[in-house]
C-alpha cells in the first residue's frame, strides 16, 4: 500500500538559517518525534529507530535514511528510507521531497511531499490511519523545528 503526504509550515527564521538547519540530519533528528540516530554511514546515508504510538497502535521500525538529492542553490533534498518493524513482520519505505522557501526575509515556508509504502499487519491500518499519524507526527515536527530554530 503506497500512501502520499504533503505538509506545509512556515518557520520563523531566514530560508539560509532553515536550511543549514535541515541539511544537517544529525541536528533534524531529535525533533523527529520516536527518532534516534543510532549510525552515520557516511555519504549521506544513516541508521537509526522511529518509533510511535497513536492510540492502541505501537510500533518502532529500525533502519536507513539515504539523501539522495540535495541542491544548495534551490533549497531541495529528497531522501530515501526504509525499515522493519522490530518484533513484526511490517516494513515502511518512504521517498522524502523537502523543499525551503523564502516568504520574506524572516519566514521560511517548508514543505514536506512523500511517498509512504508500508506491507505486513500495518499495511491493515488503511490510509486514512497511516495519514493521521503522519499529520500528529509532522505537527510535533514543525513545532520543534519552530522552537530550535528561535533560540
Amino acid at each position: 500500500m503506497a500512501i502520499q503526504t504533503e505538509h506545509q509550515f512556515s518557520i520563523d527564521a531566514p530560508i539560509e538559517k532553515v536550511w543549514k538547519y535541515f541539511s544537517d540530519p544529525p541536528k533534524v533528528v531529535p525533533c523527529l518525534p520516536g527518532a534516534e540516530l543510532t549510525e552515520i554511514i557516511g555519504d549521506g546515508m544513516y541508521k537509526g529507530d522511529v518509533g510511535f504510538r497513536f492510540g492502541q497502535i505501537n510500533a518502532r521500525f529500525s533502519g536507513t535514511a539515504e539523501i539522495t538529492g540535495m541542491d544548495n542553490t534551490n533549497h531541495t533534498m529528497t531522501l530515501r528510507t526504509k525499515g522493519d518493524q522490530q518484533g513484526a513482520t511490517s516494513r515502511a519505505e518512504a521517498e522524502i521531497w523537502f523543499s525551503c522557501q523564502e516568504t520574506d526575509s524572516q519566514t521560511t515556508l517548508v514543505t514536506i511531499n512523500s511517498e509512504i509504502s508500508i506491507s505486513g499487519r500495518l499495511a491493515q491500518l488503511g490510509g486514512s490511519m497511516i495519514q493521521s499519524i503522519s499529520k500528529y507526527m509532522f505537527d510535533r515536527f514543525a513545532k520543534c523545528v519552530q522552537e530550535v530554530l528561535s533560540t
